[in-house]
């Protein structure tokens, strides 16, 4: 028994040695600011959902691409790579402005809309976990295979990223 806590007392001075301090934990991030400013815009992940999300990475995931008559598509996406607005007196601004296309699965332009939405929130630092949902009303299509496409350009940047999402209509 005393052989285990000495054992153990040996491995959490270990562990005190190597940790990380505030100032190293501020330090890495700001090399990952500026590689995520480097980084284009991108989404790394984007998936169907059943209702709305509690918050960044709180979702269900929809099982199925196949949707009721009416019933409302609702997209999750998780951007990377966006850019941060100085506001100033230590504030940001970062979101998107979303175009959209509702095409056939064979590519044919069906509906769509330029600045569709806007979407944006100010927050006092440059957060790097940000959430996109996107909901649509294909109440009055027929029953068919689509594909939803969505735009997304960077308020802060110039950046644009494109993603599409086959769907159903049963």
């Amino acid at each position: 028994m005393r052989l285990v806590l000495l054992l153990l007392a040996m491995l959490l001075s270990i562990g005190a040695v190597h940790a990380q301090s505030l100032e190293e934990i501020d330090r890495r991030q700001a090399a990952m600011i500026e590689a995520w400013e480097k980084t284009p815009l991108t989404i790394r992940r984007a998936l169907f959902i059943n209702g709305e999300p509690r918050g960044f990475g709180l979702y269900q995931e929809r099982g199925s691409k196949e949707f009721k008559h009416g019933e409302k598509i609702v997209v999750y996406a998780e951007p990377v790579g966006y850019g941060w607005k100085d506001l100033g007196k230590g504030m940001f601004e970062l979101g998107f402005v979303v175009d959209f296309l509702i095409k056939s699965r064979d590519g044919k332009i069906l509906a769509g809309k330029e600045n569709f939405m806007r979407i944006a929130t100010e927050t006092h630092t440059r957060n790097l976990e940000f959430m996109v949902i996107l909901t649509l009303n294909m109440s009055s299509a027929p029953a068919g295979d689509y594909v939803v496409e969505y735009k997304l350009h960077d308020i802060a940047s110039d950046k644009t990223t494109t993603l599409e999402m086959p769907f159903k209509i049963v």
